[in-house]
């Protein structure tokens, strides 16, 4: 008889805010419109853990990174067709980084990946790449402002991932084996974290004017003096 194996990534998980109650009183109009939209994510929740093939076709994908001169040499034009390169640079990439990330998360122990915690944090990084995934292409600078307000909600929104990942393995501590792989996969998904964030903020940033900055780059900074600065204060 042959064996099954199960993957708990591909297991429906009902999200959170899905099991709590409402948290103030909505006439009955707002109440339909809340079931049907709650109905519509928890669809599209349950139904991502079985039709992940964008996710496999993505993932296949390398990543293409910039460096800090390319950063910082993109510079500002008088038309803002900086903010679309940005803009369609971060449509193209950032579903990639995304998809790596699932994968990664597919790679960990069953008794891992069947976290509560964990799972949830699995199933935020499955929604974003859906959202970024299937959002309308960036053409002008009209969906360069849309695109730009959905990153905005998603870094709000993933914004703790860092403090539930820390739960969610202290949660299963007792039951890891390979704390090798454990270390190589938080070290992996807090370095691509970081990235994303970086690189989604600096495209934010870009909408701004500071004197002396690119972004977040900031164009007369000398790591000479900031390590003076530094010493001086120890001391």
């Amino acid at each position: 008889m042959s064996s099954v194996v199960i993957s708990c990534s591909r297991l429906p998980l009902l999200s959170f805010r899905h099991l709590s109650g409402y948290s103030q009183k909505r006439s009955w109009s707002d109440d339909v419109y809340y079931r049907s939209t709650e109905y519509r994510e928890r669809s599209t929740s349950v139904t991502s853990f079985y039709n992940q093939s964008a996710i496999d076709n993505i993932a296949a994908k390398s990543s293409i990174r910039l460096t800090p001169t390319t950063i910082l040499y993109a510079g500002k034009s008088p038309d803002n067709s900086h903010l679309l390169k940005s803009a369609q640079y971060l449509y193209n990439e950032l579903p990639v980084r995304i998809a790596h990330r699932i994968v990664g998360f597919r790679g960990l122990p069953f008794i891992v990946g069947c976290n509560p915690t964990i799972l949830q944090v699995h199933e935020m990084y499955i929604r974003a790449f859906h959202i970024l995934f299937k959002h309308p292409p960036v053409i002008d600078l009209r969906s360069e402002e849309t695109y730009t307000e959905t990153l905005k909600q998603l870094l709000d929104e993933h914004k703790d991932v860092v403090t539930l990942l820390a739960e969610g393995f202290s949660e299963c501590r007792k039951h890891l084996q390979n704390e090798g792989m454990i270390k190589a996969f938080l070290d992996r998904t807090l370095k691509s974290r970081l990235g994303i964030r970086m690189l989604a903020e600096h495209h934010l940033a870009l909408h701004s004017e500071k004197p002396n900055h690119v972004g977040i780059v900031t164009a007369s900074f000398s790591p000479r003096s900031l390590v003076t600065q530094k010493a001086e204060f120890v001391r």
